[in-house]
């Protein structure tokens, strides 16, 4: 939720898509039933901006870049942004076909502490084809494909969604 809203602001989106997915390729565990995983997100995400959505599991897609290529085939007029936190931005080289999702669509990745190394020290800093924005305050900007912004200027949440789960797991 706090990517989320930062994201809204920083990058003045009409509207922020969540979207389910049914098996993340690089996680190992099984993840709870879609329809319990879209109520859980509709529970967090109550936000009129925010939309919870199983297109993946609508569109038969779980990898990155077909869900892309279904949204921009289905909403061609319609700009996106892909946002994720660091861990996502960390470990993007490693996601199937990732180059050429970099040519369709732009990415917002919220930072966490220590922003500034992991941001220099990121596998996607030293991908030359692609155009690095650092965002300290909210902007207008341009974003078409090709462009990957890294929002520093909000207050940051020390914390992995990989520890978030953990923590939920551990209070159920």
């Amino acid at each position: 939720m706090h990517i989320s809203l930062m994201a809204m602001q920083m990058l003045d989106l009409d509207c922020i898509w969540w979207l389910v997915t049914p098996q993340n390729p690089l996680k190992t565990d099984a993840p709870l039933s879609m329809p319990r995983r879209i109520e859980q997100c509709e529970e967090i995400a109550a936000h009129p901006k925010i939309l919870v959505s199983g297109l993946e599991q609508d569109t038969g897609t779980h990898i990155t870049i077909d869900t892309i290529r279904a949204l921009k085939r289905y909403y061609s007029k319609t700009d996106f942004v892909w946002i994720t936190g660091m861990d996502n931005a960390l470990s993007l080289h490693q996601w199937n076909d990732w180059k050429t999702l970099l040519e369709l669509i732009s990415m917002a990745h919220l930072t966490r502490m220590p922003a500034t190394s992991l941001v220099q020290n990121s596998p996607l800093r030293l991908y030359e084809k692609q155009r690095h924005t650092v965002l300290m305050q909210a902007a207008k900007p341009d974003l078409g494909p090709g462009r990957t912004f890294w929002i520093l200027g909000k207050k940051m949440i020390n914390i992995s969604s990989t520890q978030l789960r953990n923590q939920s797991k551990s209070n159920t």
